[in-house]
């Protein structure tokens, strides 16, 4: 055990977490001690709630979001189901059948639970039930009750995935969502199995409502509310469930949210789910007046911040813990607002959650200069302070190196790192101190760095994560739409590791030869990578993911600075057209980025 860490970890941590984590593991150990009890308890606490209704206008709205998540996740994955097969995070596991489902299947991963929890929310039946009908409901049926006679509560760490509040709170939102779309669609489901569904969704709405993460909060303290008010919307004439509780909503919302708009934990993918979870609440209609206005205020400021974060094929970037699939696309989310207009230069600016974008036509870049997430919850964080993302020609050229996977270990470590990471770093020190699969000791913090009137269109940041070795990191990029990129980076500070900046290259650019790229996919489409300040240090195959888990193929190439005064610059070209790499204007880029960082310093 590591004191220290543990110290410069918890230290973080706001007074309401410390005061309520051994609260929240306490009722769970009762619960396992006393489960006939406790069950009993939350059986008739779910009987209280009183008549549901699921064929309610305001309950059809909300569950509208949920099916449109629910179809772009899973949609694809709907054909084995009732044969006991089930794809999710992009991990295919059949059972055989769905007698032999096994709820809490050990996949030889060090304490990861997504791929259960993701089992046990049921998201997959949201999409069987519309596609399938009545033909779902014995799927529906059987899993609930496979689930339930393997999970009694007695089983020793089973609130920790398939009863883990989160999980519940999930599973309760999809199966009022099935009953909502059966209602929708006039299909016949038997009384029996109705009232079983029904009795699911009671004794989880008691259990989420009696075991808040007060603990964790944040997203999923969130969660735990957007549960709520689903089920306070399918009460039949009264709404009151919980409204004690989601009079919370206001206050979970300043905490999740940024005063741009930005989702605090700073992970695109996250905040694409947290829009659907914003637009639920709000059509949900049965928030108190200053919890609604809080709502819609903050699904307007979050719909807007999307655009800043996508790239011209319609979906995000991949800073922090963020993949492709878990959430629909971000264009079908907010539409065409996304996308600028082809002639336009589109500059977006979030200071708050720190990313910025430049734009034109199929030309994009994306800087991340902010910090590694919230400080009282940063576990979805990246070590990817100043990392860009930018896509030429509307494809994906320089990407993130994704999410492999969330279990504790080498892989998730250096899917983390800043080496990883399209940034400036120094070999061998990192910016934040990761442990275990979530956890954050250390941290270094991003700023906004304004250039000047030299920088012209240019966007520009800096870190201090490298402050216990001396060194500040800064970084400018330019684009020049139809040319290509510039990207200028700055060290200042004793050089004790070795400095470098890495870029990951896309499989759609294969590599011909040093800094040299032809697009598989377009005849005569090149790409030059051009060192105009320090020089090319080679070139490596590696892998990145565009969804959790599965990696493809790339190129890393990497350059080292070169000592320009007190400081050590690289500047490099990333030229898409035929021109020759613009030597004047990097330059310029370079001189202004050390000027901005010289100012800092007085």
């Amino acid at each position: 055990m590591n004191l220290g860490r543990i110290f410069r970890t918890v230290r973080h941590l706001s007074a309401s977490q410390v005061a309520n984590r051994p609260v929240c593991r306490g009722k769970f150990v009762a619960m396992e001690l006393w489960p006939g009890s406790a069950r009993a308890h939350f059986s008739r606490r779910g009987e209280a709630i009183g008549p549901l209704d699921f064929t309610g206008g305001d309950l059809a709205k909300a569950v509208g979001h949920v099916v449109q998540l629910q179809q772009a996740v899973h949609g694809r994955f709907l054909d084995g189901i009732a044969a006991g097969r089930f794809t999710l995070l992009n991990r295919e596991i059949d059972f055989g059948n769905l007698d032999a489902v096994d709820w809490r299947r050990e996949l030889g991963e060090r304490n990861n639970r997504l791929w259960r929890m993701n089992l046990s929310y049921m998201g997959y039946l949201v999409a069987f039930a519309e596609r399938e009908g009545a033909a779902a409901v014995p799927v529906v049926r059987a899993l609930l009750a496979s689930m339930t006679a393997q999970n009694p509560w007695s089983s020793e760490g089973v609130f920790r995935d398939v009863w883990h509040p989160y999980s519940v709170s999930h599973r309760v939102i999809n199966l009022i969502a099935c009953l909502t779309v059966w209602a929708r669609d006039e299909v016949v489901v038997e009384s029996s199995a109705w009232a079983e569904i029904e009795a699911e969704i009671r004794l989880s709405a008691a259990f989420v409502l009696g075991n808040l993460e007060r603990d964790l909060q944040y997203n999923h303290l969130f969660k735990n509310l957007v549960c709520l008010a689903m089920v306070a919307a399918a009460q039949a004439g009264r709404h009151d469930f919980a409204a004690w509780v989601l009079r919370e909503v206001a206050g979970s919302i300043a905490q999740q949210f940024l005063d741009d708009g930005g989702h605090a934990e700073r992970a695109p993918m996250y905040h694409l789910l947290s829009v659907i979870d914003l637009r639920i609440l709000r059509d949900s209609a049965v928030l108190a007046p200053a919890s609604a206005a809080a709502v819609a205020k903050a699904t307007a400021a979050a719909e807007e911040v999307v655009a800043t974060v996508t790239h011209p094929d319609g979906d995000v970037a991949l800073f922090n813990d963020s993949w492709l699939g878990e959430a629909p696309p971000a264009i079908s989310l907010i539409g065409e607002t996304v996308q600028p207009r082809p002639q336009a230069f589109l500059r977006l600016e979030r200071p708050e959650i720190g990313y910025a974008r430049l734009a034109q036509g199929g030309d994009c870049v994306v800087l991340d200069f902010g910090a590694c997430g919230p400080d009282a919850n940063p576990g979805h964080a990246h070590a990817d302070f100043l990392s860009l993302e930018l896509s030429i020609d509307g494809v994906r050229t320089i990407v993130d190196p994704g999410v492999s996977t969330y279990s504790e270990g080498e892989a998730r470590d250096v899917s983390r790192s800043a080496a990883s990471h399209n940034g400036p770093c120094l070999i061998g020190a990192e910016p934040i101190e990761f442990w275990s699969s979530f956890r954050v000791g250390r941290r270094g913090y991003a700023y906004p760095l304004r250039l000047g009137a030299a920088g012209g269109e240019a966007i520009a940041g800096r870190h201090d994560g490298y402050g216990g070795l001396g060194v500040t990191v800064a970084r400018a990029v330019r684009l020049i739409p139809g040319r290509g990129l510039l990207v200028a980076d700055l060290w200042r500070g004793p050089q004790r590791l070795a400095e470098e900046s890495r870029f990951l290259i896309a499989a759609q650019w294969r590599p011909t030869g040093p800094g040299r790229f032809e697009r598989a996919d377009a005849a005569g489409a090149r790409l030059s990578v051009v060192a105009l300040r320090g020089r090319m240090l080679g070139m490596e195959a590696t892998t990145h993911c565009l969804r959790f888990g599965e990696p493809l193929p790339a190129t890393r190439i990497g350059f080292a600075p070169q000592v320009d005064g007190d400081v050590r610059l690289a500047a490099t070209w990333f030229g898409s057209g035929a021109d020759a790499a613009p030597e004047a204007e990097g330059a310029a880029l370079a001189g202004a980025l050390k000027a901005a960082i010289t100012e800092v310093g007085r």
